[in-house]
């Protein structure tokens, strides 16, 4: 599909040269631009499907299609979010309220979530703001909650939890806790978690989302740590700053 905003002279240069930057950067931007288009294919799609009156008869589906509706409107702010940055664009240092933000979490995902699998949400009381983009940390959230999910095929428990760090830190932190009972990691699947694309599926997407957890925490001033016993379960803690 030709894009008028992608110019032929952004190409210009050998891969390692002074245009490889901008190469990879407006090819990126293509691509997210692309997902935008199918996005709103599928938010189109899904907003007829709503107005079908046997839609509309089976009040069980109202949930699971408003669920689908809320998680493309994050990916198209995410895919906004994604050119914005490829434009180099600078956005000013955002405040987030972590309980609010992983409430809609909570909401969102649990149409994705199977029967046999049991979620629960603890927020620490009075917690400071955190210094983070809030599509940013939701998104980190989603990643860690789906692959809590994908370690558990024969259902199981995910709790997460957020409050302040222990009083060891050396500044005002928010620590964020996803936990799961599933089958765990081995310590040489640990050692390469966050390789970007080092996957252990045979199929799917992994290999992406740890690494893009990780570059959230570190671009927001903050870390993540794994902690996990093979056939015990995981737990990864993501750390940001407080607001002061």
């Amino acid at each position: 599909m030709f894009r008028p905003d992608i110019k032929e002279d952004v190409f210009d240069g050998p891969p390692d040269g002074p245009g490889s930057g901008m190469s990879v950067q407006m090819s990126t931007a293509g691509i997210v631009h692309d997902l935008g288009n199918l996005i709103q294919v599928a938010s189109s799609a899904l907003n007829h499907l709503a107005r079908d009156p046997s839609i509309q008869a089976a009040p069980a589906l109202g949930p699971v299609i408003a669920g689908a509706k809320t998680a493309l409107e994050r990916a198209g702010g995410l895919v906004r979010q994604t050119i914005s940055l490829a434009r180099e664009s600078h956005a000013e240092i955002e405040y987030t309220n972590v309980g609010a933000c992983l409430a809609e979490i909570e909401t969102l995902v649990r149409s994705a979530l199977d029967a046999n699998i049991g979620l629960e949400l603890r927020v620490g009381s009075d917690l400071p703001l955190v210094r983070c983009d809030r599509f940013g940390l939701q998104n980190a959230v989603l990643n860690l909650l789906f692959n809590a999910r994908d370690a558990m095929p024969d259902g199981g428990f995910i709790s997460i939890d957020a409050g302040l760090a222990s009083a060891n830190s050396a500044a005002s932190q928010v620590d964020i806790r996803v936990a799961d009972n599933g089958i765990g990691m081995t310590s040489e699947t640990m050692v390469c978690a966050f390789d970007p694309f080092f996957t252990t599926r045979s199929e799917g997407l992994g290999g992406v989302g740890l690494p893009m957890v990780k570059h959230f925490a570190e671009q927001s001033g903050g870390s993540i740590d794994i902690q996990s016993t093979l056939g015990a379960g995981t737990t990864v803690t993501l750390r940001l700053p407080a607001m002061r």
